[in-house]
């Protein structure tokens, strides 16, 4: 048996969910967060600022809010679909990104990672090759230097992730466009409720900050995931699921607090590879594949070195810099 085949049988054996398990965790963060957010309109009533300090704690169960939302997307947190359907809508709810939305996009993701040709399917972060960058227009390098900024990942991409989740597209099918607007006509009673009782700046220091708070912690997770130095980018005709899975997805080394936040999702290498392992399940699968595998990981501390490669060397099979760019342009200059 190849060592491929090796790993894909040795992960088989953490599919199996735990519905105890998966039950309590959903109850007791369901609880975490209702808890946290009574007690931010408690500390808010003394002092807004008194509420604005438990901003992180929220956030950081509105991540493990995702953590299950993601599992419920992938079939994995319980064993029968309705019971992760039914999660999934929850889940979604509180983060406000609605399930049927998040499934489409993110399942899409996982079938063409790292296939250069099918990178305007689901765009998730603008990727240009050193080719690309050098045919493109001045305008359109200036927008890519500001697209792939550290500003815009780790401050306006937060943002957007509150708010592109409100738009209803229709070209991805009328279930996901109608489950949209369902979901904003939602929020638009409970919006409505609050500015007409005066408490939307209430709701801004309670829930809104949080939620930006935990999408900036998504936003550095999810670039870490795919968008570091060694990652995996080939053309149609060299790409594969397998390699994609783990030379295009990192093992992220967090610690376990962040790994606990994240749901294990720094093993992201095993998690592309076998979308029904748990998140609880994770941690114990990576360190089984891990012995079969020949894998270099990446920490939270090199972010600002990866959040600065931005082109795909096509030759050099890397993402460089601009500024590595530019060294690379100079020496190919004949004197």
């Amino acid at each position: 048996m190849d060592a491929q085949s090796k790993i894909i049988t040795v992960l088989r054996s953490f599919e199996v969910s735990d519905n105890q398990k998966s039950l309590f965790l959903s109850v007791f963060t369901i609880l975490a967060l209702l808890f946290s957010v009574a007690l931010a309109c408690v500390a808010y009533s003394y002092n807004p600022l008194f509420a604005l300090v438990l901003s992180l704690p929220t956030a950081i169960l509105l991540c493990r809010f995702f953590v299950l939302q993601h599992d419920a997307g992938h079939l994995s947190l319980f064993t029968k679909r309705s019971y992760n359907k039914t999660a999934g809508l929850i889940f979604g709810f509180m983060t406000m990104i609605p399930s049927r939305l998040w499934n489409h996009i993110h399942n899409t993701h996982h079938g063409i990672l790292g296939n250069l040709e099918k990178r305007k399917i689901n765009p998730e972060l603008w990727t240009l090759t050193i080719t690309e960058y050098e045919n493109t227009s001045r305008s359109k390098r200036i927008l890519y230097h500001f697209v792939r900024s550290i500003f815009m990942r780790l401050f306006i991409t937060p943002a957007i992730w509150v708010l592109a989740p409100r738009i209803p597209l229709p070209h991805l099918g009328q279930q996901i466009f109608i489950a949209t607007i369902v979901h904003n006509l939602i929020y638009g009673i409970v919006f409505y409720f609050l500015w007409i009782n005066n408490l939307m700046f209430a709701f801004l220091i309670i829930y809104l900050i949080p939620l930006y708070l935990f999408n900036f912690i998504a936003a550095i997770f999810f670039y870490l995931q795919h968008q570091y130095e060694g990652t995996f980018w080939e053309n149609e005709a060299e790409w594969d699921l397998y390699n994609a899975s783990i030379h295009g997805s990192s093992h992220l080394v967090t610690g376990r607090f962040w790994s606990w936040v994240s749901g294990n999702v720094g093993c992201h290498h095993i998690h592309h590879l076998n979308t029904r392992i748990p998140s609880y399940k994770l941690y114990s699968a990576t360190n089984e594949a891990n012995k079969h595998l020949d894998i270099e990981p990446i920490y939270l501390n090199q972010l600002f070195h990866h959040l600065r490669c931005v082109l795909w060397d096509e030759d050099r099979k890397k993402l460089i810099s601009f500024r590595e760019y530019r060294k690379l342009k100079k020496a190919s200059v004949p004197v």
